[in-house]
């Protein structure tokens, strides 16, 4: 569905499960999401609501993270409504398997996104939530033009808040 340099990004599918159960379990990559899941059958029903959401939002979900080369898994992305609750903030996010950490892709992700939000799906402001702790997803944000605004409570504990909003994107 949508293309970087090197990536391909498109709607997951089920037939993902092992990938995705793979970066739920793991505790490094969990450690600023929330507890890593060892229950297959608990990462099976979040995937199971992930196809009933973008089923009743065809536009938004969550994306699969594909190199362009060869195909390999990345990891996964969100452009959503915050916390799966249409009516709330379209939001942004990532999660990438560590042998991807510290080579743009995040980055990479996070501007094809915006793109597509603000361009293709024309909505007026797409947030991020990240773990205070998480400086490298902070820094990713800073580079794609999000402003912090505060903290706030979301998806079970206390977030950094941030913003971009169409009239401030930059392509």
């Amino acid at each position: 569905m949508l293309e970087t340099a090197r990536l391909y990004l498109r709607f997951f599918e089920q037939n993902d499960f092992e990938d995705i159960f793979r970066l739920q379990r793991d505790a490094e990559t969990m450690r600023y999401i929330r507890a890593p899941e060892p229950d297959p059958v608990v990462v099976q029903t979040r995937m199971d609501t992930w196809e009933k959401y973008h089923a009743e939002n065809p536009a938004l979900g969550v994306f699969t993270i594909l190199r362009r080369e060869n195909r390999q898994f990345v990891g996964y992305a969100v452009l959503r409504h915050a916390e799966f609750t249409p009516g709330k903030e379209i939001e942004v996010g990532y999660t990438l398997a560590p042998e991807m950490w510290g080579k743009g892709m995040a980055t990479e992700v996070t501007k094809a996104l915006l793109q597509y939000g603000f361009e293709q799906l024309e909505v007026p402001e797409i947030v991020a939530f990240t773990d205070p702790q998480n400086a490298a997803s902070q820094h990713v944000l800073a580079k794609c033009g999000f402003q912090y605004v505060d903290k706030r409570t979301a998806y079970g504990g206390e977030s950094n808040f941030f913003v971009l909003n169409r009239a401030a994107y930059h392509t």
